[in-house]
């Protein structure tokens, strides 16, 4: 078992797991390497023996258990990090109208995201060491049977104790990020809301009366004339019959 100690320990350890989850199943570290047992255990008698082997029975599965608790927990945490990721991803456009600390409180709160994102992810995909008992070594094994399996079982329940430990210890850390991120969001969320994006630019007319248009812009095109009736004017009738008035002449 891979053990990470000194400065920066939980640090690195979360960077570990952030990595495996390029390469599901490799071994993760952990902050301690479990206490080997040196105990006598040929002092018990066979009563004492099987006290021993159900205690380990039920740490295993209490072991276990902690587990699924913790990639339940995981896949909460990725969901609440997928929907932050989109909610950063919507406002960039408006972001970069602002100044530059905006943008970099942006980048902060975005790259803390995707670091949620990998440790809640690592967590339901890496690799868990627990101890177990093989139990084809079990029957192979020296007698009494019962005596061996006490002693595995004193053995093995170190290594799960660790691997809880430090899982617990990196989801608390993804659950500070997301923390850390949507608070660093919320500072330039009043910001973001107020900026406007830019507006789309529209034809101007110039002056010889043809509409100019930027090259951003696509220019529309003038509307067809209608078609236009010619209108006949009406034309009083004329008659061929003399008036009285040209006959007394």
């Amino acid at each position: 078992m891979h053990v990470v100690k000194g400065r920066l320990a939980e640090a690195r350890v979360y960077g570990w797991y952030v990595l495996a989850v390029l390469r599901p199943g490799v071994e993760v570290p952990t902050f301690g390497q479990p206490e080997s047992f040196t105990a006598d255990i040929e002092r018990f008698t066979p009563d004492d023996l099987k006290i021993i082997v159900e205690e380990g029975r039920r740490q295993l599965d209490r072991q276990l258990a902690d587990l699924e608790k913790t990639r339940s927990r995981a896949a909460t945490l990725l969901t609440i990090g997928l929907a932050e990721l989109a909610v950063l991803a919507t406002s960039a456009n408006r972001v970069f109208l602002l100044g530059v600390p905006a943008r970099v409180v942006w980048a902060i709160s975005a790259l803390l995201v995707v670091l949620t994102i990998g440790g809640a992810a690592s967590l339901l995909t890496s690799r868990a060491d627990f101890g177990r008992l093989e139990t084809r070594q079990l029957a192979g094994g020296p007698m009494p049977v019962l005596r061996q399996a006490a002693l595995g079982y004193a053995h093995t329940v170190g290594t799960g104790e660790e691997t809880v430990r430090t899982r617990i210890t990196v989801l608390r850390d993804g659950v500070l990020l997301a923390v850390t991120a949507a608070l660093l969001y919320a500072v330039i969320w009043p910001f973001v809301t107020a900026a406007k994006t830019q507006p789309s630019p529209v034809p101007r007319p110039s002056s010889n009366g043809v509409s100019t248009c930027p090259e951003t812009c696509t220019p529309s095109l003038p509307d067809p004339p209608s078609p236009t009736t010619t209108a006949t004017p009406n034309l009083a009738p004329t008659s061929a019959t003399p008036t009285p008035s040209s006959l007394m002449r």
